[in-house]
Protein backbone atom coordinates (compact mmCIF):
# COMPACT_ATOMS: atom_id res chain seq x y z
CA UNK A 1 0.00 0.00 0.00
CA UNK A 2 1.72 3.79 -1.28
CA UNK A 3 -0.49 6.49 0.13
CA UNK A 4 0.43 10.02 -1.87
CA UNK A 5 0.24 13.27 0.07
CA UNK A 6 0.58 16.35 -1.77
CA UNK A 7 3.34 18.97 -0.39
CA UNK A 8 2.70 22.80 -0.85
CA UNK A 9 6.10 24.46 -0.04
CA UNK A 10 4.83 27.83 -0.43
CA UNK A 11 2.91 27.89 2.98
CA UNK A 12 0.15 28.97 0.65
CA UNK A 13 -3.17 26.68 -0.56
CA UNK A 14 -2.86 23.94 -3.13
CA UNK A 15 -2.39 25.42 -6.41
CA UNK A 16 0.72 27.64 -5.48
CA UNK A 17 3.56 27.45 -7.22
CA UNK A 18 5.46 25.57 -5.21
CA UNK A 19 3.48 22.18 -5.12
CA UNK A 20 4.89 18.49 -5.23
CA UNK A 21 4.04 15.21 -5.01
CA UNK A 22 5.73 12.84 -2.39
CA UNK A 23 5.19 9.63 -1.49
CA UNK A 24 4.97 7.58 2.15
CA UNK A 25 5.03 4.32 2.48
CA UNK A 26 2.06 3.10 5.11
CA UNK A 27 3.23 -0.18 5.11
CA UNK A 28 3.72 -0.36 9.02
CA UNK A 29 0.11 0.40 9.81
CA UNK A 30 -1.23 -2.45 7.60
CA UNK A 31 1.50 -5.07 8.81
CA UNK A 32 0.36 -3.94 12.52
CA UNK A 33 -2.99 -5.52 12.00
CA UNK A 34 -1.91 -8.80 10.44
CA UNK A 35 0.95 -9.48 13.02
CA UNK A 36 -1.19 -8.95 15.94
CA UNK A 37 -3.66 -11.94 15.45
CA UNK A 38 -6.65 -12.85 18.25
CA UNK A 39 -4.24 -13.92 20.54
CA UNK A 40 -4.42 -10.39 22.09
CA UNK A 41 -0.35 -10.19 22.07
CA UNK A 42 0.07 -6.68 21.17
CA UNK A 43 3.17 -6.38 23.01
CA UNK A 44 4.43 -8.67 20.44
CA UNK A 45 4.39 -6.18 17.81
CA UNK A 46 7.61 -5.73 15.59
CA UNK A 47 9.13 -2.49 16.09
CA UNK A 48 8.47 -0.25 13.02
CA UNK A 49 10.42 2.81 12.37
CA UNK A 50 8.60 6.55 11.31
CA UNK A 51 7.50 6.80 7.89
CA UNK A 52 9.99 8.87 5.75
CA UNK A 53 9.18 11.35 3.37
CA UNK A 54 11.50 11.61 -0.04
CA UNK A 55 14.64 13.45 -0.21
CA UNK A 56 15.12 17.13 -1.30
CA UNK A 57 16.06 15.86 -4.55
CA UNK A 58 12.82 14.48 -5.57
CA UNK A 59 11.44 16.63 -8.66
CA UNK A 60 9.26 19.26 -8.33
CA UNK A 61 6.27 19.91 -10.50
CA UNK A 62 5.27 22.88 -10.87
CA UNK A 63 1.30 23.68 -11.97
CA UNK A 64 0.27 26.60 -14.03
CA UNK A 65 -2.63 28.44 -12.25
CA UNK A 66 -6.26 27.60 -13.78
CA UNK A 67 -7.15 31.02 -14.75
CA UNK A 68 -10.99 31.57 -13.73
CA UNK A 69 -13.66 31.38 -16.46
CA UNK A 70 -17.10 33.25 -16.07
CA UNK A 71 -19.92 30.94 -15.75
CA UNK A 72 -22.18 31.27 -19.14
CA UNK A 73 -25.45 31.13 -17.81
CA UNK A 74 -24.94 33.19 -14.87
CA UNK A 75 -23.04 35.91 -17.18
CA UNK A 76 -26.19 36.08 -19.67
CA UNK A 77 -28.41 36.64 -16.52
CA UNK A 78 -26.40 39.02 -15.01
CA UNK A 79 -26.22 41.48 -18.25
CA UNK A 80 -30.07 40.90 -18.48
CA UNK A 81 -30.71 42.63 -14.56
CA UNK A 82 -28.43 45.07 -15.58
CA UNK A 83 -30.24 46.39 -18.82
CA UNK A 84 -33.20 45.85 -17.25
CA UNK A 85 -32.73 48.11 -13.74
CA UNK A 86 -29.77 50.10 -14.36
CA UNK A 87 -30.77 50.96 -18.19
CA UNK A 88 -34.20 50.42 -17.12
CA UNK A 89 -35.16 48.77 -20.65
CA UNK A 90 -37.84 46.96 -21.15
CA UNK A 91 -38.58 43.97 -23.88
CA UNK A 92 -35.11 43.14 -23.00
CA UNK A 93 -35.10 39.21 -25.06
CA UNK A 94 -32.26 37.03 -25.24
CA UNK A 95 -28.78 37.56 -24.10
CA UNK A 96 -25.95 35.48 -25.78
CA UNK A 97 -22.82 35.56 -24.27
CA UNK A 98 -19.25 33.75 -25.47
CA UNK A 99 -18.37 31.15 -23.43
CA UNK A 100 -14.94 30.34 -21.83
CA UNK A 101 -14.49 34.00 -20.82
CA UNK A 102 -11.52 34.69 -18.32
CA UNK A 103 -12.07 36.35 -15.29
CA UNK A 104 -8.78 39.12 -16.14
CA UNK A 105 -9.34 42.30 -15.11
CA UNK A 106 -9.31 44.79 -17.99
CA UNK A 107 -10.41 42.34 -21.04
CA UNK A 108 -13.52 43.04 -22.63
CA UNK A 109 -15.72 41.12 -24.48
CA UNK A 110 -19.30 41.93 -26.60
CA UNK A 111 -22.08 40.48 -25.76
CA UNK A 112 -25.74 39.73 -28.50
CA UNK A 113 -29.19 41.37 -26.93
CA UNK A 114 -32.56 41.24 -28.60
CA UNK A 115 -34.19 44.72 -27.47
CA UNK A 116 -37.72 45.12 -28.78
CA UNK A 117 -36.83 42.41 -31.79
CA UNK A 118 -33.37 44.18 -32.59
CA UNK A 119 -30.04 42.31 -31.94
CA UNK A 120 -27.46 44.74 -30.70
CA UNK A 121 -24.51 44.19 -28.86
CA UNK A 122 -23.08 44.97 -25.43
CA UNK A 123 -19.68 45.64 -23.76
CA UNK A 124 -18.53 43.64 -20.72
CA UNK A 125 -15.32 44.86 -19.58
CA UNK A 126 -13.80 42.80 -16.41
CA UNK A 127 -13.15 45.68 -13.27
CA UNK A 128 -12.22 42.76 -10.50
CA UNK A 129 -10.69 39.73 -9.88
CA UNK A 130 -13.46 38.79 -8.11
CA UNK A 131 -15.37 38.79 -11.67
CA UNK A 132 -17.19 42.10 -11.59
CA UNK A 133 -17.76 43.59 -14.97
CA UNK A 134 -19.41 46.37 -16.44
CA UNK A 135 -21.83 46.30 -19.16
CA UNK A 136 -22.15 48.76 -21.50
CA UNK A 137 -25.03 50.40 -23.55
CA UNK A 138 -26.59 48.82 -26.17
CA UNK A 139 -25.33 50.17 -29.87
Amino acid sequence: MVWYTLLNHSGAECGGSGVSWRVLAGVACVTALFVTGCDGSADKLPASSPPSFASQSSPVVSLTPVPRIFDQGALEDGVRRVLVQSYRLSDVGTVHCPSGQAVQVGSSFDCTVQIGGTTKNVTLTVRGVDGTYEVSQPK
